[in-house]
């Protein structure tokens, strides 16, 4: 079932003896953080809003302000306009995206609105290569938070998202007892470069270099997972914790909780990494500089 449009009209009286040469309104469009700006289509004494209607369909009140200009004149005035539920409480609803925000290693964030006040048993979204959604990539049917939270994190790599690559989203409500909005508009948005997590064994800025606990994971090594930049292990590489900080004493202390407390003060010295992807070696140890979390030397002459 398709949502229904509210329609939106208001009144504005002037007078000049000559036609307006410009006319635009700006408002705020609830509950979202941002102001919109929209022309005015001015013919003689009459005033159509061009395009609103489709912008101005939450629920809410909407702060207007309302410029008309005759050459270098301009008067503005300011006021309100309230918008209620178009219907009953039967009405489907369409969603809006306000945003996507791409983080640095590559999770997105889509900032949406629905109206959870009525209604809400579920939602969808779609991510595509493409405008039109012919070439869909990705679908989510129903969220892991039971409440509309106003976020949503997706994750690229369980979603498969191919790096750097121009991608759009839609949204859409699932009604009770049944219905299904239309979907909202189309964002665009380009996807970053997704860096994996990799296991590891390390050894903190206080420990010898022993190739035992690195090569089984005995005391004092410590297990765990780090996030490499560039994604492969070698000279001048970065190691990160997975939440995209930097692997160094001072964030290891904040970020990691449960690391041992000689790497909470000392950081990483020693590191071996596990995987055995193509361009990693389960048996080379790697020095790093504790202080900047970056790989300094590869050990020629001990290894696992």
């Amino acid at each position: 079932m398709a949502a229904a449009k509210c329609d939106v009209s208001f009144k504005i009286g002037y007078e000049s003896s000559l036609p307006l040469t410009a006319a635009t309104v700006t408002y705020l469009n609830p509950p979202g953080p941002t102001h919109d700006i929209k022309q005015l289509v001015a013919t003689g004494n009459a005033i159509k809003l061009n395009d609103i209607q489709n912008d101005i369909q939450t629920p809410g009140t909407y702060e207007l302000e309302v410029k008309l200009a005759v050459g270098e004149i301009v008067t503005k005035r300011e006021f309100f306009l309230n918008v209620g539920r178009c219907n009953s409480s039967s009405t489907c609803y369409v969603p809006k995206i306000y945003d996507i925000k791409v983080l640095d290693d590559g999770q997105i964030v889509m900032n949406y609105w629905v109206d959870d006040t009525t209604n809400l048993a579920t939602l969808e979204y779609q991510i595509a290569k493409d405008p039109d959604f012919t070439d869909i990539i990705y679908t989510k049917v129903g969220f892991s938070d039971t409440a509309y939270t106003q976020f949503e994190n997706i994750d690229m790599k369980n979603g498969k998202i191919p790096d750097n690559t121009k991608l759009y989203i839609r949204i859409r409500k699932y009604c009770k007892p049944e219905g299904i909005s239309e979907w909202s508009d189309a964002v665009q948005f380009d996807s970053k470069e997704w860096r994996g997590t990799v296991e590891a064994y390390c050894l903190s800025g206080i420990d010898d270099l022993n190739p035992d606990p690195l090569c089984n994971g005995t005391d004092p090594a410590w297990k765990t997972k780090v996030i490499l930049k560039p994604s492969l292990p070698d000279i001048g590489t970065l190691i990160y914790l997975t939440n995209g900080m930097l692997a160094t004493p001072t964030n290891i202390k904040e970020f990691e909780p449960n690391a041992p407390e000689s790497f909470k003060r000392s950081g990483i010295r020693w590191i071996r990494f596990l995987s055995s992807n193509s361009g990693f070696n389960p048996r080379l140890i790697y020095r790093v500089d504790p202080e900047n979390a970056t790989i300094i030397s590869i050990e020629d002459k001990v290894s696992c």
